[in-house]
C-alpha cells in the first residue's frame, strides 16, 4: 500500500476517531482538545502529502490569507441564517492548493470564526464537515487534466455542502443532545436541518458559479507564480 493511500486512510478515519474518542471532553465543554487534535492531524497529513520537512513561509501566509477570507465570508453575513461564503472560499483553496490544504483551511476557518459565533459541541463537527467538503473537492479537481468548468465546480460543491457538511453538523445535535441516541430520536433532527442545509448549499453553489472564473483563476495564478504546495 502506497504512502499516499496510508496517509489518506489515517486522515479520513483518524478525525472521526478523535471526535468520538473525545466525546466526554466535548460534552463537558472541553471543545478545544478535540479541535487542537483535528488541526494537528490535518497538519501532519499536509506535511506527509507534501513530502518535505517544512513548509515555506509563503505557504503559511497563503493558508492564513485563505482562512482570514473564509472567516470574513462567514462573519460578514452573520445576520443571514446559513447564508455564508466560507464553504465556497475553502473549496477554491482546495482546488488550487490541494485537498489537504483545503481541509486545513476549512477546519481552521470554523474554529476561528466560532470565536465570534460561539464555541459548542458542534465545533469539532463543523471543523470536520467544512474541511471534508473542501478535501473532497480537492480530490476531484486538484491537478486534473479535465476542465474545471464553473457548472461542475458549483454543482459538486453545492451537493457536498448539503450532504456532507449538513449531515456531519446535524450529527452533533443528534448524538450529543440526547442521553440515549436512537434512530427514532435522531431522524427528526436531520429532517429539521434540511431547510437550513439547503440554504447553505444553494448559497455555496451560487457563490462558486459566480466566482469560479475570477477567484479560482486568482488562486491558480498565485499557486503557480510562487510555487505553492508543489504547484
Amino acid at each position: 500500500m502506497s504512502k499516499k493511500i496510508i496517509t489518506l486512510l489515517v486522515f479520513i478515519l483518524g478525525i472521526p476517531a478523535i471526535i468520538f474518542g473525545c466525546s466526554k471532553l466535548i460534552i463537558s465543554k472541553q471543545y478545544y482538545v478535540a479541535s487542537a487534535l483535528i488541526i494537528a492531524l490535518a497538519l501532519a497529513a499536509l506535511f506527509l502529502s507534501l513530502e518535505k520537512k517544512k513548509m515555506k513561509t509563503r505557504e503559511l501566509v497563503a493558508i492564513a490569507c485563505v482562512v482570514a477570507l473564509a472567516v470574513v465570508g462567514r462573519a460578514a453575513l452573520f445576520m443571514f441564517t446559513q447564508v455564508k461564503l466560507t464553504c465556497a472560499i475553502v473549496i477554491f483553496a482546495a482546488i488550487s492548493f490541494g485537498p489537504y490544504v483545503g481541509f486545513l483551511c476549512g477546519s481552521l476557518s470554523m474554529l476561528i470564526s466560532n470565536i465570534f459565533f460561539g464555541q459548542g459541541v458542534y465545533t469539532p463537527f463543523q471543523m470536520f464537515g467544512m474541511g471534508l467538503v473542501a478535501f473532497l473537492c480537492g480530490l476531484i479537481f486538484y491537478k486534473k487534466s479535465y476542465d474545471r468548468n464553473r457548472w461542475a465546480v458549483a454543482i459538486i460543491g453545492g451537493i457536498l455542502c448539503f450532504a456532507v457538511y449538513g449531515f456531519i453538523v446535524d450529527s452533533s445535535s443528534a448524538l450529543f443532545f440526547s442521553a440515549a441516541p436512537t434512530i427514532k430520536k435522531m431522524l427528526p433532527v436531520y429532517i429539521s436541518g434540511l431547510s437550513f442545509n439547503a440554504i447553505h448549499a444553494v448559497t455555496t453553489l451560487v457563490a462558486l458559479f459566480v466566482a469560479t472564473p475570477y477567484l479560482q483563476d486568482t488562486f491558480d495564478r498565485i499557486a503557480k507564480k510562487y510555487g505553492l504546495f508543489g504547484a
